[in-house]
């Protein structure tokens, strides 16, 4: 998996991943979520687009990620999931802990 991270203000950054979200990748993004909330960054936007499968280890990684930016659905927010990852979202009632997004550009207007 590549992870990449743009800032778009001093608290908010959008990070794209790209590959497969598993146990393989799910320490990488977790890390990446850590460093970010170092920098005093608050709030994410997860850029989805290119991640075609999610399993439990992806999820965990993703729930880390909103624990080390304090908990609030708000400062973890999903953009542009693909159909797997929007079942695995539905199925695990995890829409219901994450803002899920159509679009990355959406998910910026609702900060």
């Amino acid at each position: 998996m590549e992870i990449s991270h743009q800032t778009v203000s001093p608290t908010v950054a959008i990070v794209a991943l790209n590959g497969a979200l598993n146990a393989r990748s799910a320490e990488d993004a977790k890390q990446t979520f850590r460093d970010l909330a170092e920098k005093g960054i608050k709030k994410v936007i997860v850029n989805l687009q290119d991640v075609p499968f999610i399993d439990s280890s992806g999820l965990a990684a993703l729930v880390s990620g909103l624990k080390t930016l304090g908990g609030e659905p708000a400062n973890l927010k999903l953009a542009a999931a693909q159909s797997q990852a929007r079942l695995l979202f539905e199925l695990t009632m995890f829409d219901r802990v994450f803002e899920i997004h159509d679009t990355v550009e959406e998910a910026q207007k609702s900060l």
